[in-house]
This record gives structure tokens, C-alpha cells and sequence, in this order.
């Protein structure tokens, strides 16, 4: 990845900005019930190779700051909600999936699940701006 950052820099004009977003597996992602802002009833985690990868893509980002081919102009962290009809439908999800673990681990009975269920997933973000060229440093 830090081969990625630096061809973006490369073809980013000065003081041009780069924004880095990645799914954010240092945090469960959250199964509400009935809306995207309802309580919350079951978390997914992530599977461990991707975990790994997250890893390895925050080292990069550090990577490329340390090399002061970008400044950070802003990180932070938002939630994107993915909606599901029911049990059923998420759990197809889950199967399929390459990120998430194939199964929820429920904090309420299956009794008190209400429909329509929403998956809140973490997203990581880095705004990043171009420095100039004689700034840059060597590996």
C-alpha cells in the first residue's frame, strides 16, 4: 500500500488532497434493530486476514507521513449503515462476506429481534494533503 500513496502523490498537483477510507476492524461492527439508530441487539467482528491488512494499511499511512510526502489534515471515524430485511437476509450476508465474521454474536434472544435489521460498520478516514517535492525524505 505505501507503493499506492506514493504513485497518488506522485500525480497529485501540490497541496492536493487524498482522502484514505477503509473499513475500521479495530471496532465490532453493530446490528441494530428496526432503524440505523436503533438499539443495538448483536455485534459482527472481523475476520482475522483482514484484520492483518488493516494493520498493514495504518502502517503504510504512518509510512507516508513519516516521509512527509502528506500531511494529515484530518482522521476521524464515521459509521455506514447496511440495511437487512431480516435475520435471514443477514445472515446470507455473512456468508458471503469477506470482512465480517459469519456470525453474530446476539446480546438479546432471538424472541425480542425486531425487523428490519441494520448493520453499522465502522469506516476509517484519513484526509491527507500533498506536501511539496522538497519536502520529501528517503526510505
Amino acid at each position: 500500500m505505501v507503493d499506492a500513496l506514493t504513485e497518488a502523490h506522485r500525480i497529485l498537483v501540490e497541496r492536493g488532497v487524498f482522502v484514505d477510507a477503509r473499513p475500521d476492524s479495530r471496532v465490532l461492527a453493530r446490528v441494530r434493530a428496526r432503524s440505523a439508530r436503533g438499539r443495538v441487539i448483536g455485534t459482527v467482528g472481523t475476520q482475522r486476514p483482514t484484520k492483518t491488512d488493516d494493520v498493514m494499511s495504518d502502517r503504510a499511512v504512518r509510512e507516508v507521513l513519516r516521509r512527509k510526502l502528506f500531511r494529515s489534515r484530518r482522521r476521524g471515524r464515521l459509521w455506514h449503515a447496511i440495511p437487512f430485511e431480516d435475520e435471514s437476509e443477514l445472515n446470507d450476508y455473512l456468508r458471503d462476506h469477506l470482512r465480517f465474521s459469519r456470525r453474530v454474536e446476539w446480546r438479546v434472544p432471538r424472541a425480542r429481534r425486531r425487523n428490519p435489521l441494520f448493520v453499522e460498520r465502522a469506516v476509517r478516514f484519513e484526509i491527507l494533503e500533498k506536501r511539496s517535492n522538497d519536502g520529501l525524505t528517503s526510505a
